[in-house]
Order: C-alpha cells, then structure tokens, then sequence
C-alpha cells in the first residue's frame, strides 16, 4: 500500500517560492525553483538549494535571474555537470491583459561543475519555445519544448517539440509529438520506448504519448482530466504520474474550490488516483529522485500552510520534501 514515510517544509521565506526540480548530483541534493513575489510576477528569479543530508538545506546560488521572470526551473546531473534550464518571460506591453498579451519566451541554461559556481546564462533552442521537461538517457540529453512563433500571444496553440542534444548546450529538433502540447515530462522504458506525460495546450485533457526510437512516429492516448505539472516515473514496474489535481464543486464541475499535489497510477484505460502529499492553494511541480531501497523523494511547492486570500496565487508559498513509497 502507498504511504507517505514523511514531508518536511525545506524552504520558506515569505516569497512565492514554486515550480520545482530535483537532482542527486555528486552526492549531494540539490533543489531548484522559482522565487518571486507571486507566482507570475517580473522579478522572478531561479534559485537553488542544497543539502547533504535532506535535513539541513543551505541556498548554493541564484543561477538564472535575467531581466525577464525566469521560472520552472529543471535541472539534469551528468557526471561533471549540473544543468539548470529556466524559462524567462518578458512583456514588451505590461499593460494588455487576457489574450492580447504578448509574451516574448526565451529558454536560459546554466551550469556547474561544483554546485556552488555557476556558468553565465546561455540561450538554448528557439525563441518562443519554453524547454520544460529534461532528462538524460545514456549520453544524451532529451528535452520536451513547447511554443510557436517567438512573440505569440497568450491563449494560442503550442507545439511540443522531442529534442535533443549531446553537450546539453545544443539543442536539435527531433520531432513534433503534438500541435496542441503544453509542460510534459519522459521516461524512457528498458526496450527503447519513449513515454511521455503531456498537461494538453487546451488544459482540458491529460494526454500519454509513446513512440520507439528514432522518436518521430508519436501515439497519442486520452488519459483523463488535465494533471498541470506532470511528472512521469517508474517504481517496480509501474507508472505513476504526479502533478496537480483541481477540487471541483460537484454542483459546479467548472468551479475549482481547491488544489492539490497528487500520485496517479497509469493504467490501460487511463488513471487511478493513489494519494495526495499535504498541499493546497498554489500546489505542485514536483522534482523525484528514486533512492536506492525503492523509495521516492518529492520536492514541491505548496500553501497549505500559510494565510491567503481568494487570489491564492498572489500569496507565499513553500518548498517541501517527502519521502513516498509506491
């Protein structure tokens, strides 16, 4: 049965701290995200934090804080490298609001060698595309980048672009694996496939993507609801994708009354709800490292434990850690 082993709160400081990754890099945990007055906000900068132990964390950097609002930083640990990749959001028009906002989107990566000194900030890929969800395979590092032309404005479609690249740096397109894409994340299975878990550019559904090497011929599956946020992984041979579930009024399915930070197992016919961390309010983006015995260790960001009003988003938010065993 799943159970939670334990959460602690690793970073707060009256910020809206959010939209996290994870890594293990040279025996040290590192944890990157997003700190900013509010969840979308200009000053918005990566962050990353750092511990020997997962109890005692200490920051080691801000790595990307470009003149724009850089935000849901990932990170990917080579062997002698530690990757940040962050997306910086500018508005050359601050005063235009719904669909008429136009969001220049550029993708910054960083890197050290020692978690502590970091590189200069360095475009990767194309203008317009946000590189979300990164991972390596072998020596290659895989990406899911989505966005269209470099200036679009808010509320149209996004294409979710496979890439790829050998240094990290260089990013290549391999293939489209939808015109309607949004955040996404991958795993690659022991025979080659490619899975990958896609929120959906409508925010309406939660869609699954596989393909086999050489990753260009995509199939796409319904899974359910949109899960913002998903992150796909695999323990004793069973999938499970963690992201954000929406509370809705069973009165009114469009009225969403609460969030949470929730598991799903995959299934044939699509998912099944296992547990939810403490979360609510602005919740989710969780960063995983599986540790040796078999357990998961989850980095998110949630409210649950502060003070805020109806506009949720406007407030502070913590970073925490659980420890899950699936």
């Amino acid at each position: 049965m799943a159970e939670i082993e334990w959460v602690r709160r690793i970073y707060s400081d009256g910020w809206h701290n959010a939209f996290t990754d994870f890594q293990l890099f040279k025996g040290r945990y590192y944890v990157c995200f997003r700190n900013g007055l509010s969840h979308v906000s200009p000053e918005g900068k990566a962050v990353v934090i750092a511990s020997d132990d997962l109890a005692t964390w200490k920051r080691a950097g801000v790595p990307v804080n470009t003149a724009g609002d850089d935000r849901d930083p990932h990170m990917v640990a080579a062997a002698d490298r530690l990757f940040v990749y962050a997306g910086s959001v500018t508005r050359p028009d601050p005063g235009l609001t719904g669909n008429d906002v136009v969001r220049v989107i550029r993708t910054n990566c960083v890197y050290s060698e020692d978690g502590e000194t970091w590189s200069d900030p360095v475009k990767v890929y194309r203008d317009g595309y946000w590189l979300w969800g990164v991972g390596r395979v072998d020596d290659q590092f895989y990406g899911l980048a989505y966005g269209n032309e470099p200036e679009a404005r808010d509320g149209q479609p996004t294409e979710l672009h496979l890439v790829q690249s050998g240094d990290g740096l260089d990013w290549k397109l391999v293939s489209v694996v939808t015109k309607n894409g949004s955040e996404a994340t991958f795993r690659v299975a022991p025979d080659g496939t490619m899975r990958v878990a896609i929120r959906g550019g409508d925010e309406n559904r939660f869609t699954m993507a596989t393909a086999m090497p050489p990753y260009t011929d995509w199939h796409l599956v319904d899974a359910g609801d949109s899960i913002p946020a998903p992150r796909l992984v695999e323990v004793d041979g069973r999938e499970y994708v963690i992201g954000r579930q929406h509370l809705r009024d069973p009165a009114d399915r469009a009225r969403i009354v609460d969030r949470r930070t929730s598991i799903w197992r995959l299934e044939a016919d699509g998912v099944v709800h296992v547990l939810d961390l403490p979360s609510g309010g602005d919740t989710s983006y969780v960063g995983a490292v599986q540790q040796e015995d078999g357990a998961l260790l989850l980095s998110y960001y949630s409210q649950h434990e502060v003070e805020t009003g109806e506009k949720h988003f406007l407030y502070p938010a913590n970073i925490y850690l659980a420890r899950v065993r699936l």
